[in-house]
């Protein structure tokens, strides 16, 4: 019995063993399926990561396109007042303006923007879509996606401009699974501090123009503001005029008005307030405490909505220069122009900046010397001392800071003199162009308009 006994426990010990053994076994299974199930799935969540990067990634290059393209004139470059961004229903692209420089590699473009990004070792290619909208909201939710994105930004109601409007881009993968839309607002930038200054001639200090000057507004009633002395009474033919009382209302918008409005003409729908004979007139504010206690960088933010003058140069991007002649070229520039030499001293005696149609602010940093036959139209703002010479012709308004750089304090008085016939009219349109477009340098993207979807 207990030889039997014995036995049969020595059975049960390896029943015992195979049955751990099985279980060992069928755990070890159950780790190694649950192992590579885990290694499959981040091998996708991986795979999937990538590519969403890769479509975020030409998402946000097609966008910065997108935001340059409109920065440096606006979606109307080709001046034909049709925005031509609309989707090809073939390619599924959009198509803009032809025959520009849409991303800045001087070559004229055709279709923006490239469709394809290969990457660097050229063994993967993503590609990316952008459109522009500028309709406003509407009740009704358009068919096209990306139209109803480029709605967010709009409100109903709103009048479509070509000055703001919504870009809406999309990024693929290589493979094209993965993609990735981004929106973004994009308008004009409010550069001056209530809509700009509402006289032909603003200055810090003195002002003695000795010459045949001719100061024109037909919009206000001022023509000159100064926060010194106007010497009008120095000059023997110096003269102010504003608008004749018996001269109806004119509208700035028609073309024919606008002709008579910025007529050099003095002659042409004036009254004559000021000269050597009658003395300063009504027209002419001088003097004025509020303007002549500001000095140096307060004037200067006092006509600009910025902090610092860097953050204006810094606007104005690829218009800035070193050299006066730099900016005097063929086609004529607009929009934001910076001009600054080291040795703090500009002149122009020739050539045109800015248009009618397409103004400038053209910001001399120093000393400034207009003569010859230059015209200019728009803002000319002068940090430090302006003379004139010749016969330059100004259609806008100029504002004079009279700073003197080396030491930044007031220069010496007067900050605006010389002996030229200069024909000065106001002119209150500044920063847009006739075509709706936003100016070079003039434009922004909406603070907190980006969206990721």
């Amino acid at each position: 019995m207990k030889k039997y006994l014995s036995s049969s426990l020595k059975s049960q010990k390896g029943a015992a063993t195979l049955l751990t053994s099985i279980i060992l076994l069928i755990a070890i299974t159950l780790v190694v399926m649950l192992s590579g199930k885990t290694v499959l799935n981040e091998t996708k969540i991986a795979a999937s990561n990538y590519r969403i990067t890769q479509a975020t990634n030409a998402a946000n290059y097609a966008m910065d396109l997108g935001v340059n393209y409109f920065e440096i004139g606006g979606f109307d470059q080709d001046n034909d007042g049709i925005l031509d961004a609309t989707i090809n229903t073939a390619t599924g692209l959009p198509t803009y303006d032809a025959f520009v420089d849409m991303d800045g590699d001087t070559v004229h473009d055709a279709v923006f923007p490239p469709t394809n990004l290969a990457s660097s070792d050229g063994s993967q290619t993503t590609s990316s879509i952008i459109t522009f909208n500028n309709n406003p909201g509407s009740a009704v939710l358009p068919a096209n996606e990306h139209e109803r994105l480029a709605r967010l930004c709009i409100t109903t109601g709103t009048t479509a401009s070509l000055k703001h409007g919504t870009l809406v881009s999309t990024g693929f993968s290589d493979d094209r699974l993965a993609t990735r839309t981004i929106t973004q607002c994009v308008g004009p930038l409010n550069l001056l501090r209530d809509g700009g200054p509402k006289q032909p001639l603003v200055a810090q200090g003195n002002v003695a123009l000795t010459g045949n000057a001719r100061i024109i507004n037909r919009f206000t009633n001022t023509t000159i503001w100064s926060g010194g002395e106007v010497s009008i009474g120095s000059s023997s033919a110096m003269e102010t005029y504003i608008k004749d009382p018996a001269v109806g209302t004119l509208d700035p918008s028609d073309s024919t008005d606008r002709a008579r409005l910025l007529s050099t003409d003095e002659d042409s729908d004036t009254q004559l307030v000021s000269n050597n004979s009658l003395g300063n007139g009504l027209d002419i504010i001088d003097d004025d405490p509020s303007l002549g206690n500001l000095e140096g960088i307060d004037f200067f933010k006092n006509f600009f909505k910025v902090k610092t003058r860097e953050q204006l140069k810094s606007l104005a991007g690829s218009q800035s220069y070193t050299a006066m002649a730099d900016a005097i070229t063929d086609p004529v520039k607009s929009g934001l122009i910076w001009v600054e030499e080291a040795d703090g001293s500009q002149s122009m005696t020739g050539g045109t900046i800015g248009s009618i149609d397409s103004p400038a602010i053209l910001i001399i940093h120093g000393d400034f010397t207009l003569g010859g036959n230059a015209t200019i139209y728009g803002l000319l703002y002068v940090t430090g001392k302006y003379t004139i010479a010749g016969t330059p012709t100004v259609v806008g308004a100029n504002v004079v800071e009279g700073t003197d750089l080396s030491t930044n304090t007031p220069a010496t008085p007067p900050v605006v003199d010389g002996v030229g016939t200069i024909s000065l009219v106001y002119w209150q349109g500044f920063s847009s162009s006739s075509s709706g477009n936003p100016l070079p340098g003039l434009t922004s993207v909406i603070s907190g308009s980006w969206r990721d979807w």
